[in-house]
């Protein structure tokens, strides 16, 4: 602290302006986009497989069944019948491939290097993220035929309780998008931990 007065003197001391050290602050990271991406299209590829089955194998098996009956109006009417219900099966498969589309395009996946952000709805939107400060575990599964289409999932595990366990279906390269969400929320946790110890 400043004498009021000089000690020899007695002189009166001048005020002085003193500027307190600027408290040390973590610096502030801007948020930046790592990744964006949906679901990968190649999830399709089964029900498109499923189409092609129906289109062949009804009309096939309802020819057979024809074939054996010796009526032939009754194998007239087989015939029709088959041929009814793969119109109907096929029209339903491809409503159901054109909603599950729509809702493929309609799923957008971010990771920055703060969050992860899930952001569903054509229409009517909802958005749903992650901090990576919370993120405590992620893991990747693909099925065989996943591995095929070079598609997979990740998990996220964290301690949101909001969404303790969350799931990034059907992306591309599953691996590597684990690998680059598991080592920025390392970064976080690590700085947070450094910020917190000085």
């Amino acid at each position: 602290t400043m004498a009021s007065a000089c000690p020899h003197c007695g002189r009166p001391s001048s005020p002085a302006t003193y500027a307190a050290p600027a408290a040390a602050t973590a610096p502030v990271t801007a948020e930046e986009t790592l990744w964006r991406g949906s679901p990968s299209a190649r999830v399709l590829v089964g029900k498109i497989v499923l189409i092609i089955l129906t289109a062949i194998i009804i009309p096939v098996a309802a020819r057979f069944i024809a074939s054996q009956t010796n009526d032939q109006e009754m194998s007239g009417h087989i015939t029709k019948i088959g041929w009814l219900i793969t119109a109907i099966a096929v029209f339903y498969q491809i409503v159901m491939f054109l909603i599950v589309m729509v809702r493929l395009q309609s799923t957008i996946y971010t990771i920055t290097n703060q969050r992860v952000m899930i952001e569903r709805g054509l229409l009517s939107k909802s958005l749903n993220e992650i901090d990576l400060r919370y993120i405590d575990d992620t893991q990747f599964f693909q099925s065989f035929t996943d591995r095929i289409l070079g598609i997979g999932n990740v998990t996220l595990i964290s301690s949101d309780k909001a969404f303790p366990t969350t799931m990034l279906h059907g992306i591309a390269k599953p691996r590597d998008i684990r690998e680059m969400i598991r080592a920025r929320a390392y970064q976080v946790s690590q700085r947070q931990l450094f910020t917190r110890a000085t």
